[in-house]
C-alpha cells in the first residue's frame, strides 16, 4: 500500500505535468493529439526518475533494463491514453481538456500494475 501512494504522488504530479503542459500546447494553438503526446512525454521524464528511484527504489545496476521496459510500459499507455482521448473528443465531443483527465486515469491503473509486474520488479 505504500508503494501504491508513492506512485499516487509521482503520478499527481505527472499528471500536473502533462495537463498543464497539454493546456498549454492547446491554448497555443497545437493540435490536441500532438499536445498529447508532446505533454505525456514531459511527465515521462518527470515519472522515470522518481519511480526509479523513490518509488520502486530498483537501484543503479540495472538502468538500460528498467529505462526501456519503462519507455514500453508508457508507449502502451501513451497508445491507451491517446485512442481514449480520441474516443471522448471525436466520438463523443467532450471537451479536450476533460477527456484528458479521463484518459489519463484509464492509463494509470495500466502504467501502475505493468510498471509493479515488468519494469521494477525486483
Amino acid at each position: 500500500m505504500k508503494r501504491f501512494l508513492k506512485f499516487g504522488t509521482v503520478g499527481i504530479f505527472n499528471t500536473l505535468i502533462t495537463i498543464g503542459s497539454y493546456s498549454l500546447l492547446v491554448m497555443l494553438g497545437m493540435d490536441y493529439i500532438f499536445a498529447n503526446i508532446l505533454a505525456y512525454s514531459l511527465g515521462v521524464i518527470n515519472s522515470y526518475y522518481w519511480n526509479k528511484n523513490w518509488v520502486f527504489a530498483a537501484g543503479t545496476g540495472r538502468h538500460t533494463d528498467f529505462f526501456i521496459r519503462f519507455v514500453l510500459v508508457n508507449l502502451i499507455t501513451l497508445c491507451l491514453t491517446t485512442f481514449f482521448l480520441y474516443l471522448l473528443v471525436d466520438r463523443f465531443s467532450m471537451q479536450p481538456l476533460l477527456a484528458q483527465v479521463f484518459a489519463t486515469g484509464c492509463g494509470l491503473v495500466v502504467n501502475y500494475a505493468l510498471n509493479q509486474k515488468w519494469t521494477f520488479k525486483k
